[in-house]
This record gives C-alpha cells, sequence and structure tokens, in this order.
C-alpha cells in the first residue's frame, strides 16, 4: 500500500503553505459551531471563522519548510498514548470588539484544563524546530502561560459599531453546543491564502494532512452491511 503521505508533498517548500495542529471537537460541538457560522454569514456576512474547520487551535499557523513526514513523526511522539479527556464549554466570550468564542479554557472547577494546556505546551515544543524562520504567526501567537483555548465563533469584524448587536445575539443562542464533550482526535492541515499579510480569511483553502486518535476514546459499533 502506498505512503498516503507522499500525495501530500506538493505543499512542501511552498512558501504560500502555512500549517496547524487542532483539536477537532466532538460531532454535537462540531455542528453547533458551524450552524452557527452559517447563521452569521447569512445574516452579518462575517465569514472568515467561518472558512476554517471548527477546530480548537493547539498550535496556530506556522510557516515551514520541514517535510509533512517530519512533522508528523514529531507529533506521533506528542500523542503517542495520549489519554482522552474532557472539554468544558465555559459559553462566548469576546475578545476586545472584533472576535468571540466559546471559552474552554478551565474545567468544571474554573481551574485551567491542565490536559489540555499541556497537549499545547507538548505539541508547541515538538513544532517549534520545524517553525521558518520568516513566519509572521509564530511569533505573536498566544502560547504558554498565555495560551488560552477557545472554539472561535467570530473572527475579525470588520465594523466595530455593530459588535454590541451582535454579541447579544450570540448570546441569546446559548447553549451553544453541549456543555463538555471528549478530546478524541487532533488534526494536522495545511492552508493557503493569497493574501497571508492581509486578509487571509477570504481566500482561505486548507487539506486535512493526518489524524491522531487519543487513547481511551470510547469504541464504536461497526457499521452494518445489508
Amino acid at each position: 500500500m502506498s505512503d498516503p503521505l507522499s500525495a501530500l508533498t506538493r505543499y512542501e517548500g511552498d512558501p504560500e503553505v502555512r500549517y496547524g495542529f487542532y483539536l477537532r471537537p466532538s460531532y454535537a460541538m462540531s455542528y453547533a459551531q458551524a450552524l452557527l457560522h452559517e447563521v452569521l454569514r447569512r445574516q452579518f456576512g462575517l465569514i472568515t471563522a467561518g472558512a476554517f474547520m471548527p477546530h480548537a487551535t493547539i498550535k496556530g499557523f506556522f510557516r515551514s519548510d520541514a517535510t509533512i513526514a517530519e512533522m508528523k513523526a514529531a507529533l506521533d511522539g506528542v500523542m503517542a498514548d495520549r489519554p482522552s479527556f474532557t472539554v468544558v464549554n465555559n459559553g462566548p466570550l469576546a475578545y476586545g470588539r472584533s472576535s468571540v468564542v466559546l471559552n474552554i479554557q478551565q474545567d468544571e472547577f474554573g481551574e485551567t484544563n491542565h490536559a489540555l494546556q499541556a497537549l499545547h505546551e507538548d505539541a508547541f515544543a515538538a513544532l517549534s524546530p520545524f517553525v521558518h524562520p520568516d513566519c509572521t504567526f509564530t511569533p505573536v501567537e498566544w502560547s504558554g502561560s498565555r495560551f488560552f483555548a477557545h472554539l472561535t465563533l467570530i473572527q475579525g469584524m470588520p465594523r466595530e459599531d455593530f459588535f454590541d448587536e451582535i454579541f447579544a445575539y450570540l448570546q441569546d443562542a446559548e447553549p451553544i453546543g453541549p456543555r463538555r464533550f471528549d478530546a478524541e482526535y487532533c488534526h494536522l492541515y495545511a492552508f493557503r491564502s493569497e493574501d497571508w499579510e492581509g486578509d487571509w480569511g477570504a481566500t482561505l483553502t486548507w487539506e486535512m494532512l493526518h489524524s491522531w486518535k487519543l487513547a481511551g476514546v470510547r469504541p464504536r459499533r461497526e457499521p452494518t452491511v445489508g
């Protein structure tokens, strides 16, 4: 059987490609987030957050000249036998007057979700050696002690004068997704945009490169045939 990574070498060495490593939400959480992205697009024309797959950022955009096989090998070490854990949805939170997220940084007791924080720190350390010196995203990324786990609902509103109305609109939508879900999978992605220094979300495209399953994920029923 052919190596599934061999078909992805077209991304390697391309200065217009950025990579990212993300936690995949549960189906119910992904559905709620994607549905709200569509409602916000149709009602207010907001598209940047909806240009992504539903995700929680573990290591955000980074430029790299490394091979995908090298990145996968580094992440294999991070993900090996890493147990699944519970993620808690603490509701919408505003970042200034331009972005709104679902806060998943804290656990049931209002403390930092240590399993999620550790996943971020381990993955960030594993991928940092591959970050290109000219990467503009990683130097300003909220990492380490500044990391704040979230699911993005709105990113970069073009006009702040509509913010109060739209934030109230989101509050009316609560609860947005389940109160808690299991962390089950993490994904490595490649992204392209025509304008990484400007409005990159307007032309963003992406492809999932690899998926890792956390240990202890509950078993699924085998599909029935016939």
